[in-house]
C-alpha cells in the first residue's frame, strides 16, 4: 500500500532495537515509522514521525489482508503498473475541533508525499487510500482503492470500441451496423452511478482508454484491492514512542498528575545525561592513562637505545610538570629576574647549548646564575 515509497526489503532481526533503525532514518530520507505489536489480548499499529515523534498509537479492532478481499470479488482488478506511483490520499470526518483527530490526519497525510493538483500527471494516479473517521463508533476505517475510468453516456458496443486497443469479433454479424444496434446503452450498474462520478477528463487518464477519453464524458470508479483496517485511537505521545501522554483514550490525569509525571520524566532526563557526562569524564581518563602508559614504555625503548638522550628528556619532562604545578605563579617571579640566557650569553660569550638552556629563566627554567 505504501509502495514506492517504503522499505519494502526490509528485514529486522531479535538483535535490533528502535534505537538501530532511527539511526539509518535519516540517511535513508525515511520520514515515518509504521509499527505493528501485539499483545494476549489486542494488537496494535503505532505510526510515528521520525525523528522527534510525535506517535499515534492505535489498536487494531478488525482487519482483512489483499487476498481476503480478492477472494470476495468476482472480477479483482490490480493493474500491473498501479503500484510505480504513489497513492492519493483522501480524509473524511476528520474534525480539527478535536485535537487527537488533527493529529492523527497530519500524520497520516505526511505518509504520502504531496500532490499539486494543477500541474499533476492524471496518468499516475492509480491508487487512493481513504481514511474515514466514523464519530458514533470512534473508528477510523482505512480502505485502498485502484482507480479505473470509463466512457460515459455511450452505447455499450461503442464503449467497448472505446476501450478496446483491438477491434471486436464481426464474424457472427450480417452487417458491421449491427454493432451498434443490437445493444441498448450501457448496462445496469453504470444508471446507479452518482452524477458526481461522472467527469470530463482534461488529460489522459491511466489505463488502456485513456487517450481515448480526452474530452469525452468519463466514469470514476473505485476498485477495492485491501487491505482493510478498523482502528481506534488509544495514546497520543510527544516523542518517538516516548515522551509525554497528550491524549489517552482510557485514562485521565489530573494537571498535579500531569505536572508530577512531567517532574519524573525531567528528573530521569537529567540523571541520564549526568551518567553521561561521569561516562564521558571517565572516557577521558582512561585514555589519558593509556596515553601516559604508552609514553613511558616509549621512554623506555629509547633509554635503551640512547641513555644521555634519554635522560635529558627526563628531565625537560620533570620541568614542564614543575611549570604546570606551579602556574602563574612561576611567570611572575620570572619576569622580575633577569633574562637567564641574556646573562650566559654576556658572560660566556656565546649561545648557550640546548642541554644548557635546562634550568635558565629565558627558556622557560627556574635554575639560578651561579
Amino acid at each position: 500500500m505504501m509502495l514506492p515509497n517504503t522499505a519494502a526489503a526490509l528485514r529486522e532481526s531479535k538483535r535490533n532495537t528502535l534505537k538501530d533503525f532511527l539511526s539509518v532514518a535519516g540517511p535513508l530520507g525515511v520520514s515515518h515509522f509504521l509499527i505493528l505489536t501485539a499483545t494476549d489480548k489486542a494488537s496494535y499499529l503505532r505510526a510515528a514521525k521520525t525523528p522527534r515523534g510525535p506517535t499515534l498509537t492505535m489498536r487494531i479492532k478488525g482487519y482483512s489482508l489483499m487476498s481476503d478481499v480478492a477472494a470476495s470479488q468476482q472480477r479483482p482488478r490490480m493493474p500491473p503498473n498501479a503500484f510505480k506511483t504513489a497513492p492519493l490520499v483522501v480524509l473524511n470526518n476528520f474534525s480539527p475541533a478535536q485535537k487527537e483527530l488533527a493529529l492523527a490526519a497530519n500524520l497520516f497525510q505526511g505518509m504520502f508525499p504531496s500532490i499539486n493538483v494543477h500541474t499533476v500527471n492524471l496518468a499516475t494516479c492509480q491508487r487512493l487510500v481513504l481514511f474515514s473517521y466514523d464519530s458514533e463508533s470512534g473508528l477510523i476505517s482505512m480502505r485502498h482503492y485502484t482507480i479505473s475510468t470509463a466512457p460515459s453516456g455511450v452505447k455499450k458496443s461503442l464503449k467497448a470500441l472505446i476501450t478496446r486497443q483491438a477491434l471486436p469479433d464481426l464474424g457472427a454479424l450480417q452487417d458491421v451496423s449491427e454493432l451498434v444496434t443490437k445493444s441498448g446503452y450501457g448496462s445496469e450498474s453504470e444508471g446507479e452511478d452518482a452524477e458526481t462520478s461522472r467527469v470530463v477528463l482534461e488529460a489522459p487518464a491511466a489505463g488502456r482508454a485513456g487517450r481515448a477519453l480526452v474530452g469525452r464524458q468519463s466514469r470514476v470508479r473505485l476498485h477495492e484491492v485491501g487491505p482493510r483496517l478498523e482502528l481506534e485511537i488509544v495514546k497520543v505521545e510527544a516523542g518517538l514512542c516516548d515522551g509525554a501522554v497528550l491524549y489517552h483514550a482510557h485514562v485521565s490525569r489530573s494537571k498535579a498528575e500531569v505536572s508530577a509525571q512531567q517532574a519524573a520524566k525531567d528528573e530521569a532526563a537529567r540523571l541520564k545525561a549526568l551518567r553521561r557526562q561521569q561516562q564521558e569524564a571517565n572516557v577521558r581518563k582512561k585514555e589519558a592513562e593509556q596515553r601516559r602508559k604508552a609514553e613511558l614504555q616509549e621512554q623506555q625503548r629509547q633509554a635503551k637505545l640512547d641513555p644521555e638522550a634519554a635522560a635529558v628528556e627526563k628531565r625537560k619532562q620533570w620541568w614542564r610538570k614543575e611549570q604546570q604545578q606551579a602556574g602563574p605563579s612561576a611567570a611572575a617571579a620570572a619576569d622580575e629576574d633577569d633574562d637567564d640566557i641574556a646573562y650566559y650569553k654576556q658572560e660566556v660569550g656565546e649561545e648557550p647549548a640546548e642541554d644548557d638552556k635546562i634550568g635558565l629563566r629565558g627558556s622557560g627554567g627556574s635554575g639560578f646564575r651561579g
